[in-house]
């Protein structure tokens, strides 16, 4: 869930910073009886909102993305006013910063409640939870391997680099998070904006890039599984797991040596929604344990909220896959997790342009 290169984003970003707050109260969705939603694609329960609409009387129109851009883009150009949206918490600072969000009222989001304490943590920009409201468990950002096929011991980012690995690796072409790590692995800051730090996190990245059979876009799964790659930096392992209990024995994870990146998406309302009040109905109405638990039977994944409330709307064995154990493991490391910034984002993507070459220069 994670957008492929932040450039053009920040720079619509700013283009609905400069319009929303003019345009609030004037967007084109005006029926008190109908809200629109932008929610990530893959995660979601179509058959939750549809139990919301039959409860309420409260027509809900979903758009699913796939990246940031995607959703910045519609808040802009949708021809719609967006009273619900899905969002990365490495954004959220950007939101808040040019006051793109309204407040959340907490009393009127009771189910808050239900949220696993640990993951019941606010992102950049919006620590106290004012904005946003979490939506899923946070979920990693590492090296995952094929036990039998991975022919090297993998403890460091570095580790990508081995000659070993030649033709073997696929890593998910999401700038922030490769110069991220790329930057953690060296000993710097993942937020650093000094152009000799990134300048150094690029040439560990071309070292690696040797060894590179596939750049994966917002996913390596495919490629693990059909056994093009034996190792992978991405979020997938939780998609391996839940794709087939064949894979909960075939793939491992890497704790990082050097740390790993943590991310998290929330919930947030539109500061020109028209309709804030069934904007927190919706919400609260999605972490009520029975309906949340719809997503979670679809497309798994580790439960936002406690056990003892989900756990009886999910499948008998399901807390026997091995995410579970991941998720609590994983948690517990050396983490790390960056809001997008202007500047260091510029560097970057210039790095990441001229690291890709002539890809790079055709997908921006």
């Amino acid at each position: 869930m994670k957008s492929k290169s932040f450039k053009r984003t920040i720079a619509v970003l700013l283009a609905v910073a400069v319009c929303a707050l003019p345009l609030a109260g004037c967007g084109a969705n005006s029926s008190k009886d109908e809200i629109n939603v932008i929610a990530w694609d893959g995660t979601w329960s179509e058959q939750m909102f549809k139990d919301f609409e039959a409860q309420t009387g409260i027509k809900v129109n979903v758009t699913f993305i796939d990246d940031t851009e995607t959703l910045a883009s519609k808040l802009v150009h949708g021809g719609s006013s967006y009273d619900v949206i899905d969002l990365e918490g490495a954004y959220i600072n950007l939101f808040v910063k040019y006051g793109l969000l309204a407040k959340i009222d907490d009393s009127k989001i009771p189910n808050q409640k239900y949220i696993v304490k640990a993951y019941n943590k606010g992102a950049p920009g919006d620590r106290k939870l004012k904005y946003s409201v979490p939506d899923m468990a946070p979920d990693y950002t590492t090296v995952v391997y094929n036990k039998e096929t991975c022919p090297i011991e993998i403890h460091s980012f570095k580790d990508l680099a081995n000659p070993k690995l030649k033709g073997q690796v696929a890593v998910i072409s999401a700038t922030g998070s490769l110069y991220g790590e790329a930057l953690k692995a060296l000993g710097c800051s993942p937020a650093s904006a000094k152009r000799k730090d990134i300048a150094r996190a690029n040439a560990l990245l071309a070292k690696i890039k040797k060894n590179v059979k596939a750049f994966a876009g917002e996913s390596a799964a495919s490629q693990l599984e059909n056994g093009e790659c034996s190792v992978a930096y991405c979020w997938d392992y939780p998609v391996l797991c839940n794709d087939s209990k064949a894979n909960w024995n075939k793939f491992g994870y890497v704790k990082l040596s050097d740390g790993y990146e943590q991310y998290q998406q929330y919930w947030a309302i539109p500061k020109r929604s028209q309709h804030k009040e069934a904007a927190e109905k919706l919400i609260n109405f999605i972490l009520e344990p029975k309906e949340l638990a719809k997503s979670y039977r679809e497309y798994g994944g580790v439960p936002l909220e406690r056990r003892d409330v989900i756990g009886k709307y999910l499948k008998s064995d399901y807390y026997s896959n091995p995410v579970m154990t991941y998720a609590e493991d994983m948690a517990d490391g050396n983490l790390w997790n960056v809001s997008v910034n202007d500047k260091q984002t510029e560097i970057m993507d210039e790095y990441y342009t001229n690291l890709m070459g002539d890809k790079a220069k055709k997908s921006n």
